[in-house]
């Protein structure tokens, strides 16, 4: 596995293939958690970084959402694009 590479950047979470929802990193990381929990991986503490990678890169998304004038974070994923 490659190393956790989820960041936020400008009010999104971005993974090392692009940009991820709210709702999908909390999903992924929901993911990850359950892995490093399972006694079937050898991964598990790759499995723990990644889900602590994306809640923290999430947490700091919809702060910044929040700070920008979003009620909702996760509505901001769901805005028509800028022209």
């Amino acid at each position: 596995m490659s190393p956790a590479n989820f960041r936020h950047i400008g009010g999104a979470v971005i993974a090392d293939h692009g940009r991820v929802t709210l709702a999908a990193a909390r999903a992924l990381a929901v993911f990850y958690t359950r892995e490093a929990g399972s006694q079937m991986t050898g991964v598990s503490g790759e499995c723990r970084r990644r889900a602590h990678a994306l809640e923290v890169a999430t947490a700091a998304a919809a702060t910044w959402r929040r700070a920008a004038g979003w009620n909702d974070p996760d509505l901001a994923d769901h805005r028509p694009p800028l022209d």
